[in-house]
């Protein structure tokens, strides 16, 4: 088998594995007051978190009802407390008495337990270490966002399942919130796959000029990043213009909504590179959906109960991330999609196929998000 055929087969094996594996990232939510010695401690988790260490759904109609949730109210609380523990100095803080009674809320993507509950410090002026397993061993993507209150300092940290304790205080640079948000905005880039199959819409004709009705490879190493830079510039422009929209609280929109046109974005992209319209202007396709990829990206940033300060550098350092590893999504692919542009296949082949399958993939995505059904992972 030819060296080109074997490159084409294990991108559209790659590609299909992207899409049909797409899963978003859970994500918990940590709130820690500090008073004296006394921690106030309120835990958000997703009731399907739960549902996949705990099977909480007893009757398997994939639905969670509250008397299933109740039925195993124990066994919540005793989880939950088993997979978080808090120190201050050489020893853990203590849980002072029960429990409240588990309660109900409802984040951007849906239904959560929450979980609240006093815990006692032996320094209380001492930093808060912060040891965090849920999920561990279950779902690599899970996240949990972390924000401790000390009278009126407010700092927050992104937790990873299983990995070293985290040290957080309320006089912590604002460094280290920067840096921890830095992180979170690389890997919500790179496990993100919807944003990821929309840039690879873009790319997937960069090497190209469309010509006669036919994709042509381009003879101009400049013309092509030139033309790469302004798709990219203007979607990164946009997007960062909504994330910091959303994020900063000024302009919210439905999560739902959110999804199901990124979805449509999607389709729309691929679609395009069969029957390109904007054909030197596709910075205007990208910075167009640019503006509502954005405020997918907001949606963990939108939850943190932070003031303008703190909240101003978690964006900052999450949109640096983000902007990371889409840049080094773009090198990563365009100079392979560069030297693929002489073969036919890349041009009749691998464009037009992988815009099918793009497409099949995002409607189905926004069939599963515009109507609630459950038709592929996601």
């Amino acid at each position: 088998m030819p060296g080109w055929w074997r490159l084409a087969c294990l991108t559209l094996l790659l590609l299909t594995s992207a899409s049909v594996l797409a899963h978003k990232g859970s994500d918990s939510y940590l709130d820690v007051r500090q008073v004296g010695g006394l921690l106030e401690v309120r835990w958000d988790v997703a009731l399907r978190d739960l549902d996949l260490e705990l099977q909480l759904d007893s009757n398997q109609d994939h639905q969670l009802s509250w008397g299933e949730v109740r039925l195993r109210s124990q066994d919540i609380s005793n989880h939950l407390l088993a997979r978080l523990t808090l120190s201050q100095g050489a020893e853990p803080c203590q849980l002072m008495g029960q429990p409240a009674p588990l309660s109900i809320t409802r984040h951007s993507d849906g239904a959560y337990i929450v979980l609240a509950f006093l815990m006692s410090c032996p320094e209380e002026k001492d930093a808060l270490r912060i040891d965090y397993r849920l999920l561990d061993g279950i779902d690599v993507l899970h996240r949990g966002i972390m924000t401790l209150h000390t009278g009126s300092q407010v700092r927050t940290a992104v937790l990873q399942p299983g990995r070293q304790p985290v040290t957080l205080s309320a006089n912590a640079s604002h460094w280290q919130t920067f840096s921890s948000f830095l992180h979170e905005g690389v890997h919500h880039l790179v496990t993100g796959y919807d944003h990821l199959l929309f840039l690879l819409c873009l790319l997937l004709p960069a090497p190209l000029v469309w010509r006669n009705k036919h994709w042509q490879p381009s003879v101009s190493g400049r013309r092509t990043f030139r033309d790469t830079v302004f798709v990219i510039t203007a979607f990164t422009l946009a997007h960062s213009v909504t994330l910091a929209l959303a994020a900063l609280q000024i302009v919210n929109l439905p999560s739902q909504l959110v999804e199901s046109v990124i979805a449509a974005s999607i389709a729309i992209a691929a679609l395009h590179n069969l029957r390109p319209v904007l054909t030197h202007r596709r910075w205007l396709l990208a910075g167009g959906f640019g503006l509502i990829h954005g405020f997918g990206f907001a949606g963990v940033l939108g939850e943190l109960p932070l003031g303008i300060a703190e909240r101003s550098v978690a964006l900052a350092g999450f949109n640096v991330g983000v902007e990371l590893g889409q840049l080094g999504f773009i090198a990563l692919f365009l100079p392979v999609l560069w030297w693929m542009r002489h073969y036919p296949i890349y041009r009749r082949f691998i464009v037009p196929v992988s815009s099918l399958l793009i497409t099949f993939i995002a409607l189905l995505w926004l069939a599963q998000r515009a109507l609630n059904l459950q038709l592929i992972p996601g």
